[in-house]
């Protein structure tokens, strides 16, 4: 890394970017914090405090008990146009502000004043899925009132069963979130931690009540888009020197509403399936995870760092997952400069590391209030944005690097001895470990892997390396950070001790109130252990496997995410008023739905599923290798790994109202074969369940054991649509071959691979139908067979023939007893 050093030192000091004067980031604090709790009081008020009071009043006093900062105080008790016109406020007060981002977030330019009056509203109205409109749907879908936990939250069909919304349920979280308020600082440190806070306890709750609205933005969501829009519209006004906030914003905001404003970032990292799979088979699965997990840290350190240089907070931040993010910015130079610039050196430090194999690509494109609210003559201005910076990256994704930058490449150090790393393949910067040659990066994934899997850890950025495992990260000034995996006692430590060497600290699917500079991250970390704690092996695995001892690897992902994201809440074409739901609020809550099923409750879907293929006892053998923003890398016991897509896609389908479906792939393998084999053809089978079309839709599909030559062509036998596959290939043939073999010892393998091979070769020739009816016939019990013998024997050759006779049947049976045959096969039978 000294070659990186040595250039970022000299880098940063061209830096612009800076952070802002205190004087400025403590005027952008106070308005993240005015934005997050200005809609507070509407909480008081459906607990039962109706006092006849607006609940702008109500939720300025109830902030006034944790602090007396009288800016704060006045972004609550003033963000409506009646209560803030007739104000005696400073023309700075930073209340005009939150005024104006409270409009913009909702999407119109004033609301009705809930709170005020009970006419137009209801209290007890639920929150609504935000897939209820997703794809012209007119979903009723709604949510219990409930703080976040470990149990998902499903929605529920009001028409099926009653969701209760009481005045007590909305008491207890207040009095809770007060609880939570204690611990916390209103200072720049804690802005996080109020941030988590907030989505912990106003994530179920409508923002609005209105009779009549839809009402599927959460408090929570609303109140983050209003901070992320509010600190950017402080930074751009501070920009152009435009301090008359009442003028620029209460009686010019109309005018304010067309300035481009605002910008949005996207970014994506490239090469992240090479960089996880293209590995030997060498403490893969440690690897796996270990590389996987740098990723995730690696893009959310990125994006704060980027928010960092930008003087955000990560209510700017709409959405990271997947190797992708987006950060919502001021349209000022200073943002520009400092997000373009920390991603310039961030691709720097990844040359310097892992040379070509990974990039990253962005783009930023102004836009104004109104195109985030589609309030344009061009209908189609809010997507138009994120079509936008998705063109910008593609074009940056084909012109990677300047010449300087592919003589640095082409400059990687080679070992004089030949030497390459045994996992990777990287010829610099090598060592011995254990007899094996490893390049520095690998053996810091082998170092950290084993921490990962330990519950209650954080993972503390510093800006010096403690003498224990870390992995590098960067800063957006150009410097080397280290990433430490820590108790949280030694946390604390470090934060007492030496805090001028932390940057930030990331928790693990948990809160920690208190601890400062901390935010939660959502990871999908189930991993099968052994009694000793460590993580199990691929070997490991397969042993767990019922019958043939083999692991499964599963890939799946939502499909047409990306359409859902860009143009998922327009109406049907003949709608007049087809963009009055796309809207920046309403991309922000499903992008973090979505999220924030695949990163945490993942975890409760693998560990508490109830399909099982075949009985199992004891601890899951499933290990989530990657689990992004939309989709899924699993490897586990073969049977365990086909259960655990089923019950995913049960909950995902769920979880959405049907309204988004997604696809998987699983192949099965030896524990010794390739991982990039088994990566490249679940991948390959992953897309075969997406080109999957069937009667009534497609993609929404399975696609099982690989690939297979038709007529000098690989096709995909064994892909069916999610409920073929459950209903048919399950639940009639594989159930019906498993009712009468489970049953009886007289009928061994061999009988089964005869019926296999037969059907195998019908589609063929006709003559093997016949075949197979001898067969059967000739298989029949004797005269002195027990009657249930022979009726159970008769009822599974009659169906059994049956199925044959049709094309897809018997396509969907020799699925059903390929399975049923790796459930019955021991490993004597492989021998």
């Amino acid at each position: 890394m000294k070659k990186y050093r040595d250039y970022m030192s000299k880098y940063s000091n061209t830096y612009k970017g800076e952070r802002r004067g205190d004087q400025m980031q403590e005027k952008i604090v106070k308005v993240i914090i005015g934005s997050l709790f200005h809609d507070i009081g509407k909480v008081i008020y459906r607990s039962g405090g109706m006092d006849g009071r607006a609940h702008s009043i109500s939720g300025a006093e109830w902030v006034a008990r944790f602090t007396q900062d009288k800016d704060i105080i006045d972004c609550i008790r003033n963000h409506h146009y009646q209560e803030i016109k007739q104000a005696e406020l400073e023309k700075d007060s930073l209340a005009y502000v939150v005024y104006l981002a409270d409009n913009i977030s909702a999407g119109a330019d004033r609301r009705e004043i809930e709170g005020e009056a009970t006419k137009g509203f209801d209290q007890n109205k639920p929150l609504g899925s935000i897939y209820n409109l997703l794809h012209g749907r007119n979903g009723r879908e709604v949510y219990p009132v409930a703080p976040m936990g470990k149990d998902i939250n499903y929605p529920y069909d009001p028409d099926r069963k009653t969701v209760p919304v009481s005045s007590s349920a909305y008491a207890q979280i207040l009095a809770d979130f007060g609880d939570g308020m204690k611990g916390i600082d209103f200072s720049e440190q804690y802005v996080n931690s109020l941030l988590e806070l907030c989505e912990a306890y106003l994530c179920c709750i409508p923002s609005s009540t209105s009779l009549g609205e839809v009402t599927d933005i959460s408090l929570f969501d609303h109140a983050k888009i209003t901070a992320a829009l509010a600190s950017a519209i402080v930074l751009y006004l501070d920009d152009w020197q435009r301090e008359d906030y009442r003028l620029e914003l209460l009686e010019k905001g109309q005018n304010f509403y067309q300035e481009n404003a605002f910008a949005l970032l996207s970014f994506d990292i490239s090469g992240i399936q090479q960089f996880i799979y293209t590995i030997s088979s060498k403490g893969a699965l440690k690897g796996l995870r270990a590389r996987s997990f740098y990723l995730e840290i690696f893009l959310e350190n990125l994006a704060d760092e980027i928010l960092r240089a930008c003087s955000l907070s990560r209510a700017n931040l709409l959405y990271s997952g997947g190797g992708h993010a987006y950060i919502l910015l001021p349209n000022t130079a200073q943002a520009t400069e400092g997000a373009e610039q920390a991603i310039d050196a961030a691709n720097r430090g990844l040359r310097e590391l892992f040379g070509h194999r990974l990039f990253i690509a962005h783009g930023i494109q102004a836009c104004s209030a109104n195109e985030l609210m589609s309030k344009t003559e061009d209908p189609e201005s809010y997507s138009n944005v994120f079509r936008s910076v998705s063109a910008l990256i593609a074009a940056r994704k084909l012109r990677r690097y300047s010449p300087e930058e592919l003589l640095q490449l082409n400059e990687e150090a080679i070992d004089q001895e030949g030497r390459e790393c045994a996992v990777c393949g990287q010829a610099g910067n090598l060592e011995e470990r254990e007899g094996d040659t490893v390049c520095s990066n690998c053996a810091a994934f082998t170092d950290i892997s084993g921490m990962l899997i330990k519950k209650d850890i954080v993972f503390a950025v510093l800006k010096k390396r403690l003498e224990a495992p870390a992995l590098t990260l960067f800063s957006a000034q150009g410097g080397v950070q280290y990433l430490h995996p820590l108790s949280l006692a030694k946390a604390k430590e470090l934060l007492k001790n030496r805090p001028e060497q932390l940057v930030r600290i990331y928790s693990k699917n948990a809160f920690h109130t208190g601890l400062s500079l901390a935010t939660k991250l959502w990871l999908g970390d189930l991993a099968a252990k052994n009694e000793d704690g460590s993580l199990k092996t691929f070997r490991d695995l397969a042993k767990g496997s019922a019958g043939i001892k083999r692991i499964g690897v599963l890939r799946a992902d939502v499909d047409d995410l990306g359409t859902a994201f860009v143009s998922g809440f327009q109406r049907k074409a003949e709608d007049k008023n087809r963009y009055r739901y796309v809207t920046i609020s309403r991309t922000a809550s499903f992008s973090r739905s979505i999220s924030i099923f695949f990163k945490y409750y993942i975890n409760e879907v693998l560990e508490a599923g109830e399909n099982h293929l075949l009985p199992k006892k004891g601890d899951k053998n499933l290990v989530i290798v990657y689990a992004g923003g939309d989709d899924l890398f699993l490897v586990g016991a073969w049977d365990e790994v086909l259960s655990a897509g089923i019950n995913l896609r049960r909950a995902f389908k769920r979880y959405t109202g049907g309204a988004l479906t997604l696809s998987a792939g699983m192949g099965i393998f030896t524990d010794t074969y390739p991982i990039s084999r088994m990566a490249k053809e679940t991948e390959i089978l992953e897309n075969c369940a997406k080109d999957n079309s069937y009667a009534g839709g497609e993609k929404n599909s399975i696609s099982l054991f690989g690939m297979e030559f038709d007529k000098g062509l690989l096709v995909s036998r064994h892909t069916y649509d999610w409920d073929t596959f459950e209903k048919q290939v399950l639940g009639e043939k594989y159930a019906g071959i498993a009712a009468f073999f489970d049953t009886q010892e007289d009928y061994g393998s061999s009988f089964l691979y005869n019926i296999l091979y037969l059907l195998h070769q019908a589609g063929e020739d006709r003559i093997n139908i016949a075949r197979l009816a001898y067969l059967l016939a000739r298989r029949e019990p004797g005269p002195n067979a027990l009657t249930e013998e022979k009726e159970g024997y008769a009822k599974f050759s009659r169906n059994l023939y049956q199925w044959a006779l049709v094309k897809e049947d018997r396509r969907q049976l020799i699925t059903a007893l390929i399975l049923y045959i790796y459930s019955r096969r021991e490993e004597k039978e492989e021998k």
